[in-house]
């Protein structure tokens, strides 16, 4: 027990490892999307990849778009939690915007639909960064 208790926490600080390991697809946005909407309210574990078309800085952490309006059903969020935010600083700099926007990033994660808005009647798709090794490249 404790031996699979220590690989579960090694798989998640390594995740680009895992990735090769469990051979994960590389999903672009629609894929992802679709993926997660027939998996939902289960996640999807992939690593998408896709240009930032649009980021900003939120209360908690850094959203990072696959669209410029991030209400579109089409958008992919990546949702940058204050958890990574030390270490995305320390390696892209203090501007995540201007370090993100226009490039391409590849990310590992669980892959959700959530419900958003007034009521919740809306719903969006997006993976939850917590830990910079999350982001494998952005180039």
């Amino acid at each position: 027990m404790r031996v699979a208790a220590v690989l579960a926490c090694l798989t998640l600080a390594f995740p680009a490892a895992a990735a090769q390991r469990h051979q994960l697809p590389t999903l672009a946005p629609a894929q992802a999307i679709a993926s997660a909407a027939k998996a939902s309210p289960k996640p999807v574990r992939a690593v998408v990849q896709f240009r930032v078309a649009n980021a900003a800085k939120s209360r908690d952490g850094f959203y990072l778009d696959s669209e410029k309006n991030f209400r579109s059903p089409s958008n992919l969020g990546i949702a940058v939690r204050a958890s990574a935010m030390p270490a995305l600083t320390k390696k892209y700099g203090a501007d995540l915007k201007a370090a993100f926007v226009g490039k391409t990033v590849k990310v590992i994660g669980e892959v959700r639909r959530l419900s958003v808005g007034k009521q919740h009647s809306a719903t969006a798709t997006q993976i939850e960064v917590t830990h910079a090794g999350q982001i494998l490249s952005a180039s």
